[in-house]
Formats: C-alpha cells, structure tokens, sequence
C-alpha cells in the first residue's frame, strides 16, 4: 500500500481553482509516462482552429475528471455515510484519473481513419505497460484488471461504473465545464458544486433529491448546448474532414508506394495491422508528432497530400454549406464533376451529416423525494422533455480551386443552389 504526503500536492487549475492530490499511489500514477503523453494531445482535437482558446489537454481533463472523482467520494462519505475502504476508494480515483489514458492524437478523427479505439487502447496499456504495472502492483496483483473491468462497466461496483459512465459521470461534467471555459462560451456553464451536493448513493446506483431537478436541468442543457454549438461546430467538423483526407490520402500514397516520408509510428496503421502494434509504439503518437507529419507531407512529391497538408498547417480549410435533401445520384453527379475538372473527388469532396439524437437525454438519472420516491427526471421536468433532436447535413469542398477553374463558376454555383 502506498502512503500519503504530509502536504498535499497541488495543481492550480482553471476550472476547479485547485486540484489536490494527497496520496503518492494517484501521485506516481499522474507522474507516468502514459499520463505525461496526454499533455500532448488536445482534448477538443481541431476544434482550436475554431475557437482559437481550445488549446487545452486531455491531461487537464484527466485531473479534472480524478478531481471531481475525489468531490463526490468526499461528500458521499461526508453526509451520506459512503464508508468505501482504502482499495475500493483508490480503484474508483485511478479508473477516474486513466479513463481517457488511450486517446490517440486528434483522438476521434484517428480512430474513424484506422479502426482503432480508445477505449481498447485504454485497456492494453493499463494492462501491458511496465511502469504502471509497477505502481499498481503496490496494491494487488490484480488491480489493474479491476480498473479495466470498472472501465468497461464489467466489475461488482455498479455505483463506479456510474460515477465514470452514465448519463450524469464525472468524466461529463469536468469536459463540458473545461471545453466552456476553454471555448468562451457560456452555455456550457454549470454549478457544478451544487450537482455534486444533490447527488448520493442508493442501492447499487447514484441518485439526486428532487430538490436538484434544476440543477439537473442546467447540467443537461449545458450537454446539449454545447454538442450542438461547439463539439458540432461546422468549422470543426471541416477540420476533421481534412484530416481525415490527408492520412487517407497518405495511406494510398503508403500503399502504392509513392511515399517518400513513412513514419515508422505509422506503418501499423498504414498496413491495416493496430491491431499488432505494440503498446511502446502506440504511445509515441500524439498531437504534436502527427502534426510534425503532416509538415512533412507538406512537401511530398504527391500533390494531393501536399496541397491538404498545408491547408491544415495554414488553415486553409474546405467551405461548406447545409443541404436538406440530396440523393444518391446527386452525390454521384457532384463526384463526377469533380472528377472531370481536375480535382480528386476522394480527397476534396465530403458529404457530411452530424446528429445531437445520440447525446440527447433518454433516461438514467433518478431523482429521489424524502420518502425515497424515486422517478426518472424526463417524467418530471417538461424541460428536459422538451429537447429534440438536431441534425444537419454539409457538404464539403474546397470553393478556392473551383473558383481557380473556368469551368468550377458552374459547378459552384449548382453548389450553392443546395443551401438550405
């Protein structure tokens, strides 16, 4: 078992004010090099080329989500008689402060480019890398798996599994608190204090007093505001597409060995292999490397990766507009117009949709009366109820080469006559 520090350790930090660590097991565990790696990928991805402030790190959110872990542990314990011993009460901080350990860089966009998830990766490196494996061995032998299986909702601790995933977790409310912060906007605000006051553990679950239900309220609004204002933004979602276009384009380079500059890190994922590549390799990928590619690729004798390198490092980035209804042939038609001014339709054209009906509330948050009544909240607050889905269809291109071709006037103005 490890100790505790005779002073606490501190981290000023711009949504918590302070974040304190006073035992040295979570200490060593921040102090790895698989949590370090997350200094250096952003948590929001390309969404700084929206909103130039979202330069912050997944290792911020990482404490903040162990933080908030550490409020809720110390207020059920304090007024709700929570009495979790010493292993139980490690297990839910370290699930807490490693959720996110296996994000790749540009996290999302990465894993729909190579089939890779985070949450896979998450698990193979709180099981197979060596120093961690060191700091949790001061506890058992299989703590580790224990995390994994709390992570994955599988272990005998239902009141963890919520606390880290579920409609109301600690993980969504330190993101949608630091992504507001980081962005500027304010709908994505909280009293994140008063939620956590509201909450207490019941049998096998976590439940809030009918007195919160505003409380409640305001935290899913903010959910769905800022999906559908910023996490949706279309700017973003343009910035994703373009890398998305650009290790696309390089894996065809890659694979008809017409690239120059391989990155050894890459060749796993070039080759359809993740799921072989050891976890020391996975680790070296990050935001900052990745981007150092791309600045290679920048200047690769293929044009099309070159061009859509440098648009991502000068932020030059594909337009779009909103469409209501296209068909299938329509899309084929656009294509083929592409195609016949010169201009790779796989590499330059995207028809896009995004939905907030995923991230919409459907049910799991209880909501519990002094005579332990308890009801879903939808079926209290006309609020809640009252969210309805919002999707939206885009189509991208890049407008600066139609307009450099006679024939692109054309073809941009049938595009423009799809805006919604």
């Amino acid at each position: 078992m490890s100790g505790s520090f005779m002073e606490e350790k501190v981290f000023k930090d711009p949504v918590h004010d302070y974040l304190y660590v006073k035992d040295r097991f979570i200490w060593d565990l921040i102090n790895t090099k698989a949590m370090q790696r997350l200094r250096f990928i952003k948590q929001l991805g390309t969404s700084y080329l929206t909103f130039h402030g979202a330069e912050h790190s997944r290792f911020a959110h990482s404490l903040g989500t162990y933080d908030t872990m550490r409020q809720v542990i110390s207020h059920f314990k304090r007024n709700h008689g929570w009495n979790p011993d010493e292993r139980l009460e490690k297990l839910a901080l370290s699930a807490a402060l490693l959720h996110d350990i296996g994000h790749g860089p540009f996290s999302h966009t990465f894993e729909r480019c190579f089939r890779c998830h985070h949450e896979s990766w998450t698990a193979r490196i709180l099981l197979e890398d060596a120093e961690l494996q060191q700091i949790f061995s001061q506890m058992d032998d299989a703590f580790a798996f224990d995390v994994v299986r709390v992570l994955r909702k599988e272990s005998e601790y239902p009141i963890l599994h919520q606390l880290i995933s579920s409609q109301l977790d600690v993980d969504r409310m330190d993101y949608l608190l630091r992504d507001a912060t980081a962005t500027g906007v304010i709908y994505g605000k909280f009293e994140l204090e008063r939620l956590i006051r509201v909450m207490r553990p019941a049998e096998n679950m976590v439940v809030v007093k009918a007195s919160g239900i505003h409380t409640v309220e305001q935290y899913l609004l903010a959910r769905y505001f800022m999906y559908s204002q910023v996490y949706q933004h279309k700017v973003t979602i343009g910035a994703d597409v373009l890398i998305e276009k650009i290790l696309q384009r390089a894996t065809d380079c890659y694979q008809n060995q017409v690239l120059s500059y391989i990155p050894a890190e890459l060749v796993w994922l070039f080759a359809d292999q993740v799921a072989e590549m050891p976890v020391d390799e996975y680790m070296q990928l990050d935001d900052v490397m990745l981007l150092s590619i791309v600045r290679r690729w920048a200047k690769e004798e293929d044009p099309i990766l070159r061009d859509l390198s440098d648009r991502l490092l000068t932020r030059r980035l594909f337009k779009s507009i909103s469409y209501k209804n296209i068909s299938h042939e329509q899309m084929c038609e656009f294509m083929e117009s592409f195609q016949k001014l010169g201009i790779d339709p796989a590499s330059y054209l995207e028809f896009r949709q995004t939905t907030t009906d995923g991230y919409l509330y459907r049910q799991g948050i209880y909501c519990c009366d002094e005579n332990n009544h308890c009801q879903d909240i939808a079926e209290i607050s006309p609020v809640i109820r009252s969210l309805t889905p919002r999707t939206e269809n885009r189509m991208y291109y890049p407008k600066d080469l139609l307009v450099e071709r006679s024939e692109g006037e054309k073809l941009l103005t049938r595009i423009l006559k799809l805006e919604a």
